[in-house]
């Protein structure tokens, strides 16, 4: 029998991981790493974006909120079920998120009551999922976990079935910058041509 794996990411758990990191990466390379020669079943990624009644039209925020729109239609694009909360605006103006470590928590159990896989990947570093773990295994199932060592946790680690340090692993799934080459010739260069002439 054919393991059937769901692979649940915590998008801002990663997403401070990989800004300290100072990296992108291809999120449907993550998935086909992480799963290997497993049958996936899904993969979901969790989010919390602003209400567009929140932002402020042509402002910095109202910009970044367009990035992520975008970035979230290319993960649902790459085949990737996106699940997103909303963003709270506090009086203060900044924002809190609420809710997605609930829902991506309650995914897991459901799916996992429904029997609807073998393997839960937790791609997190959040601790607070060990609970959720520990109530998934109980159902005879296995959860490996997979985060980067800024955001890693021990205690999540130690009750998963399997850990994954992605550090280790990133040229598997990073996007290479395309590095733009200088049209300029250095002065010995110059030199160089003349000489072989």
């Amino acid at each position: 029998m054919i393991e059937r794996v769901i692979v649940f990411i915590d998008g801002s758990n990663v997403f401070h991981a990989i800004k300290s990191l100072n990296i992108r990466i291809d999120y449907s390379k993550l998935v086909n790493f992480l799963v290997e020669d497993r049958r996936l079943i899904r993969a979901y990624f969790y989010g919390a974006v602003p209400q567009e009644k929140d932002l402020k039209k042509n402002s910095p925020e109202w910009e970044s909120f367009l990035r992520q729109k975008r970035f979230l239609e290319e993960l649902a694009l790459q085949g990737i079920k996106v699940k997103t909360a909303n963003l709270r605006r506090l009086p203060s103006g900044e924002f809190l998120e609420k809710e997605v470590d609930i829902m991506l928590a309650t995914d897991m159990l459901s799916l996992a009551y429904k029997n609807a896989y073998d393997t839960a990947i937790l791609v997190t570093g959040d601790s607070d999922f060990s609970y959720t773990v520990e109530e998934i295994q109980s159902l005879g199932k296995r959860v490996e976990n997979a985060s980067f060592k800024s955001t890693s946790s021990h205690i999540l680690r130690k009750v998963c079935d399997r850990f994954t340090l992605l550090d280790d692993y990133i040229d598997r799934f990073i996007i290479e910058e395309k590095v733009k080459v200088s049209q300029e010739i250095s002065f010995w260069e110059k030199v160089l041509r003349l000489w072989k002439r």
